[in-house]
C-alpha cells in the first residue's frame, strides 16, 4: 500500500485544493481543504496543525504535500493559519496567543465536519503544532492524534527559541526583560507565561489512537509515550525520518515523501471502514473572500486570486471595503526567496493590510512552484529565482480585469523579490509600472545554474562582514593571533578587486575563487532605461546588508546621478538583518516603506 501511495505528479492533478475563510467575523481564519472528487471511503478526515514562526514557513510546501497525500488516500484533509500567523487575520500583538491557537484548531475542527460531511475528525501536528494539538485534544474527543516532532513541553519550547535568538544580530530593547524572539516571531510575557506552563505528559488526550513520532535528530525518549500508556492512552511511538530536513529554511527544506505516506497509511489502517460511518461528501460553498479585520483602524477586504495559463498559481489581494481611488497605483508584492506570499516574519501580510486600510490595492503573489503556486514537476519546485519571472508577475496583473492595463503599479519584493521587481520594471512595457521597490536585493542579475557559491553575492557578503569586522578590536586580535582564516580573507580581497575592475570596465561579471565568467548585463544602462521610461526606484536596505555595496560597486556614478536627479531614493533600516526577523527593525521597515508610499501618491 505504501508504494501505491507514492503517487506520481499526474495523480496530483486530481487533488481538489480549495482555499476558504472561515472562523467568527472578529477572527477570520485561512483555510486549504483537500479532497478528491471521487466518494470518501473513510468516515474520518483530519486537521493539519503548522508549526509557529520559521518552521511555519519552512515546512510550508511539506504540510501542502501531506494534505494532498490523504486526499488521495480517500481522507479529506485540512490545513489552516492560525488567528495572528500567516494569511488569517489579527496580528502578534501583547498578551497570551496561546489561546487564539488553540481556538483556531477548534474552529478548523467545526469548519473540517462542516465541509467533508465527516463526523470523526483527527488531529495532525508537526513541532509547536503537535503541541497545541494534543492540548486541544484534551478538551475535544477526536478520531486520532499524531504528533510529529513536537515539543513535550511549553518550557523545552521556549528554551529552544531563547537559544536561537542568541544567534541572531543584537536585539533593540522593546519589549521589556520578558520579550523572546527568534524566528521572525516575537512571544510577549504573557504568551511565554502561559506556553511555560505546558507540559503534556500531565495531559490525557481523548483520542481513539496515537501516533508519536520522535524528532529524527535528536535521541528518542519515551518520556510522553509511558506517561500516556499509564493513563490508559491507545498510544504508540514509530519512529520515521524527514523532520530535520524538512525544518531547514525554506529554500532547503525537504518534503519527507517517503514519511508522510507511511503516517498516511498508519491513519488509513485504523480508519472506520463501516459503511454508516463514511463522510456524507456533503459540499458547502467555501467563502472566496471576506471582510478581514485589523490591527490599524477599520478593515480589509481581501480575496483569493488564481492566475496563470492553468488557473494554478495563486495570490491574494487586499483592498479597501470601499475602494475610494481607483488611480492608486496597486502594489504588486512577490515572493521573497522561497517563502510562500506571507513574506519573511509575516513582513508582506502587514504591508498589504496597512496599504489597504489606507485606500490602495495589493497583490501579494506566488511564483509557480512556491506556496500555493502548483507545478507537477518536482524539480520545478522550491526555486528562488525563475527566468519567467516577469511573464508571472504580467499574468498576476492580467488576472485583476480586462481593464488591467489601465492600472497603475508598485512592483516590490525582499531579496529574490527585489530582483523579480527590477526586471518586471525592465521588461513590461506594455503596463503601467511607476515604481519598483527593491527591498534588500542581492543581485541585479541571475541566471540559470547561478548559484551563491560562485555568484558576486557570496564575494559582497564576506566583504561586507570583514568591513563590519575591521572595527572590532577582538577581531584584530585574532587575525594577529593567526586565528582567522587567512586565505578566506585574500580570496574575497583579490575578488573584490576583481570586481571593482570588471564593473568600472562598463560590464557587471561574474567572479569567483576559479576565475571570471562574462555576463552580457549592464546595471548602468539598465537603470538609465528603467527610468528614462518614467519609472522610478527605490530601495529599503538594512544598513548591514550587501544590497548597498552591490548597488554601488556595479553602478556607483549612474546610481549617484540619479540619487542626485531624485530618480533613485534609497531608505537605510539599522539594526536589521536580510529579512528584518527582529521585531523592531521589522517595524521600521514597515513604517519607512508605508511612510514612502503616503508621501508619493497620497500626500503628493
Amino acid at each position: 500500500m505504501p508504494n501505491k501511495l507514492l503517487k506520481t505528479d499526474y495523480d496530483f492533478k486530481t487533488v481538489v485544493r480549495t482555499p476558504l475563510y472561515f472562523g467568527s467575523d472578529e477572527k477570520r481564519l485561512i483555510g486549504w481543504f483537500h479532497h478528491t472528487n471521487t466518494a470518501q471511503q473513510y468516515g474520518t478526515a483530519v486537521v493539519i496543525c503548522p508549526p509557529l514562526a520559521v518552521e511555519y514557513v519552512s515546512t510550508y510546501r511539506s504540510m501542502r504535500y501531506m494534505a494532498d497525500y490523504f486526499a488521495l488516500a480517500g481522507i479529506p484533509a485540512f490545513r489552516f493559519d492560525y488567528h495572528g500567523t500567516g494569511d488569517s487575520s489579527g496580528a502578534n500583538d501583547d498578551g497570551n496567543r496561546l489561546d487564539d491557537w488553540l481556538w483556531s484548531i477548534e474552529q478548523a475542527i467545526g469548519e473540517m465536519k462542516r465541509l467533508s460531511g465527516c463526523e470523526k475528525v483527527g488531529l495532525l501536528g508537526l513541532r509547536m503544532g503537535g503541541t497545541l494539538a494534543a492540548l486541544v485534544s484534551e478538551e475535544i474527543a477526536i478520531d486520532f492524534l499524531v504528533l510529529w516532532a513536537a515539543l513535550e513541553s511549553g518550557r523545552k519550547f521556549i528554551r529552544e527559541t531563547r537559544a536561537l535568538q542568541m544567534t541572531g544580530l543584537s536585539q533593540v530593547k522593546e519589549g521589556g526583560a520578558g520579550l523572546v524572539e527568534a524566528g521572525g516571531m516575537v512571544y510577549w510575557p504573557q504568551t511565554v507565561d502561559a506556553i511555560q506552563g505546558v507540559v503534556l505528559a500531565n495531559n490525557r488526550p481523548k483520542a481513539s489512537r496515537i501516533l508519536i513520532i520522535p524528532r529524527d535528530d535528536f535521541k528518542a525518549n519515551t518520556r510522553l509515550i509511558d506517561a500516556w500508556q499509564g493513563q490508559g492512552c491507545n498510544v504508540e511511538q514509530i519512529e520515521y525520518p524527514g523532520s530535520a530536513e524538512m525544518l531547514l529554511v525554506a529554500l532547503d527544506s525537504v518534503v519527507p515523501h517517503h514519511s508522510i505516506v507511511e503516517i498516511v497509511e498508519w491513519v488509513r489502517k485504523g480508519a472506520h471502514e463501516l459503511a454508516k460511518e463514511r463522510c456524507d461528501n456533503t459540499r458547502f460553498p467555501p467563502r472566496n473572500s471576506v471582510i478581514m479585520p485589523t490591527t490599524a483602524e477599520g478593515e480589509v477586504k481581501e480575496s483569493f486570486v488564481h492566475f496563470g495559463v492553468n488557473k494554478d498559481c495563486f495570490a491574494i489581494l487586499s483592498e479597501p471595503v470601499v475602494l475610494a481611488d481607483a488611480s492608486l497605483p496597486i502594489i504588486v508584492i512577490v515572493n521573497s526567496g522561497a517563502n510562500h506570499r506571507v513574506g519573511p516574519s509575516r513582513l508582506y501580510v502587514t504591508i498589504a493590510r496597512e496599504l489597504a486600510c489606507l485606500g490602495f490595492r495589493a497583490l501579494r503573489i506566488d511564483i509557480p512552484g512556491l506556496g500555493d503556486s502548483i507545478v507537477y514537476d518536482r524539480e520545478q519546485e522550491n526555486k528562488d529565482y525563475i527566468a519567467a519571472s516577469s511573464d508571472v508577475i504580467h499574468q498576476a496583473m492580467a488576472s485583476l480585469g480586462v481593464a488591467y492595463q489601465d492600472n497603475k503599479y508598485v512592483v516590490t519584493g525582499l531579496c529574490s523579490g527585489a530582483y523579480f521587481s527590477f526586471h518586471a520594471a525592465l521588461d513590461l512595457k506594455d503596463v503601467n509600472i511607476v515604481e519598483s521597490i527593491l527591498i534588500n536585493p542581492l543581485t541585479f542579475y541571475w541566471h540559470k545554474g547561478m548559484e551563491f557559491e560562485n555568484s558576486p553575492t557570496k564575494n559582497f557578503g564576506y566583504w561586507n562582514w570583514y568591513k563590519q569586522a575591521i572595527k572590532d578590536p577582538e577581531s584584530w586580535k585574532k587575525l594577529l593571533r593567526g586565528g582567522s582564516n587567512y586565505a578566506a580573507l585574500f580570496d574575497t580581497i583579490f575578488n573584490r578587486i576583481k570586481i571593482v575592475f570588471y564593473a568600472k570596465m562598463g560590464r557587471f561579471r561574474r567572479v569567483t575563487s576559479g576565475g571570471q565568467t562574462p555576463i552580457e548585463d549592464d546595471l548602468n544602462e539598465d537603470l538609465m532605461t528603467i527610468v528614462t521610461a518614467g519609472r522610478r526606484l527605490s530601495f529599503i536596505l538594512a544598513r548591514s546588508d550587501p544590497g548597498y555595496d552591490v548597488l554601488m560597486t556595479s553602478a556607483g556614478n549612474t546610481a549617484r546621478k540619479l540619487m542626485k536627479d531624485s530618480r533613485i531614493n534609497i531608505i537605510m533600516i539599522e539594526d536589521a538583518d536580510h529579512t528584518f526577523s527582529k521585531y523592531k527593525p521589522r517595524c521600521d521597515a514597515l513604517n519607512a516603506f508605508i511612510k514612502h508610499i503616503t508621501a508619493r501618491y497620497l500626500n503628493a
